[in-house]
């Protein structure tokens, strides 16, 4: 894959279900452009809430995201966050955050075919204890995404086409 330069003062939310391979795809894509990376559940397990799913868990995990975002602005280094992003409450916390700094900020939305998700979340996964009851819950909950995104169809095959198609997203709409 060709390399691209590091991208400046950008943040970008990777969001999808349970099992999409959003977590796979966020850091392999926060490596290629030279972003930092920041995770829901390794915040999750960092915050002590592992397991814990209710919505107030889950409101403090993104608000601790948020948080730690803030920090790493400071260094001035862009950002790639991960999570499911399911709530739009919860992705208008992170796009009131960018248009604060007037950093440019990107939705990628992954998405998979239930059936490989089925078959992902039961194997254990190094970060993610999220299961099909909790894939179960956030899809019946997920609200539409109403902001431009890109959407990422995941597979079991080759991240390499996946990673040229966001990356050239980004840096065609970047300034």
């Amino acid at each position: 894959m060709k390399r691209y330069s590091k991208v400046k003062s950008v943040i970008i939310i990777v969001m999808g279900l349970p099992g999409s391979g959003k977590s796979y795809f966020a850091k392999a894509l926060a490596k290629e452009i030279g972003a930092d990376y920041l995770g829901s559940d390794r915040t999750r397990k960092e915050i002590g809430l592992m397991g814990k799913y209710q919505l107030n868990n889950k409101m403090s995990v993104y608000e601790e995201m948020l948080s730690r975002a803030k920090e790493i602005h400071k260094s001035g280094n862009s950002l790639v966050l991960d999570g499911t992003f399911y709530k739009q409450k919860i992705r208008d916390s992170f796009i009131s955050f960018a248009q604060s700094l007037s950093w440019k900020l990107y939705i990628i939305h992954v998405i998979a075919d239930e059936e490989l998700i089925l078959k992902r979340l039961s194997k254990p996964r190094q970060e993610s204890e999220a299961d099909i009851i909790v894939y179960q819950k956030i899809k019946s909950e997920f609200e539409p995404i109403q902001e431009a995104h890109l959407q990422i169809q995941s597979t079991d095959g080759s991240l390499k086409e996946r990673l040229e198609k966001a990356v050239k997203y980004i840096y065609s709409n970047h300034e």
